[in-house]
C-alpha cells in the first residue's frame, strides 16, 4: 500500500501483473476515445469540405474567376473516410493482407518457441494489443496529413508522408501477420511459413 504522508509507494505494492491488468482493462477504452475523436474530425472535415464549396460558389457567382474544386473535394473525401473509420480499416486491411482476420498471438511465428511462460504470452498479448492502437492512430493522422492536399499551398511532401502513416498504421493494425510476412520473407524456418 502507499504511505500517504511520506508520499512514497512501497515496493511490495508493485507487481508487473498488476500493471499488465490495468493496460488491458484501459486498452477497449482508448480504443473506443481514438475512434469518437475520428468520428468529430470527419464530421469536422465533411463540413468544412462543404462550407467552403460554399464560399467558392459566392466567389465565383460574383466574378468571372475560376476557383479551385479539388481542396473541398479532399476534405468531404477524407472526412467520409474517418467518420466510416471501422469500414475504411478493414477495407485496408483486406487490401493489404486479403482478408479481415488478425492474427492472434498464439500464430506469432517469431515467440511460438518462447510461448511457455504464461507471464510472456501475457505480456506480448499487451504489446500486440497497444501497437494495433498506434497504428489505429498513424492510419488515422495519415489520412489527416493527405487532408493538408486540400489547402492552397501546401507543403510538398505532405503526400508521401500521409501515405507512409496510412500503410504504416495498416501493417501495425494487424502486426502479427505483420511479422509474420516478414519472418518468413527473410527465411525463419519456425512455424507458419507455407
Amino acid at each position: 500500500m502507499a504511505d500517504i504522508t511520506s508520499g512514497a509507494v512501497s515496493l511490495s505494492s508493485f507487481s508487473v501483473d498488476v500493471m499488465l491488468a490495468n493496460l488491458q482493462a484501459s486498452f477497449h477504452n482508448i480504443v473506443t476515445l481514438v475512434k469518437a475523436v475520428s468520428y468529430v474530425m470527419g464530421v469536422f472535415f465533411i463540413v468544412s469540405g462543404v462550407m467552403r464549396y460554399r464560399i467558392f460558389a459566392n466567389q465565383t457567382f460574383g466574378s468571372a474567376q475560376r476557383g479551385e474544386i479539388a481542396g473541398p473535394m479532399v476534405f468531404i473525401i477524407i472526412g467520409a473516410v474517418l467518420f466510416y473509420l471501422p469500414s475504411s480499416v478493414d477495407t485496408s486491411v483486406v487490401t493489404v493482407f486479403g482478408s479481415t482476420d488478425m492474427g492472434q498471438i498464439g500464430e506469432l511465428i517469431a515467440y511460438q518457441s518462447l510461448a511457455s511462460s504464461e507471464r510472456w504470452q501475457h505480456i506480448t498479448t499487451v504489446i500486440i494489443q497497444y501497437m494495433k492502437l498506434i497504428g489505429l492512430i498513424a492510419f488515422i493522422r495519415g489520412w489527416v496529413i493527405l487532408a493538408k492536399m486540400g489547402h492552397p499551398g501546401s507543403q510538398p511532401g505532405s503526400v508521401p508522408k500521409g501515405l507512409i502513416h496510412l500503410i504504416g498504421g495498416v501493417l501495425l493494425i494487424n502486426i502479427v501477420d505483420t511479422v509474420n510476412i516478414l519472418g518468413c520473407t527473410f527465411g525463419y524456418t519456425g512455424g507458419g511459413c507455407s
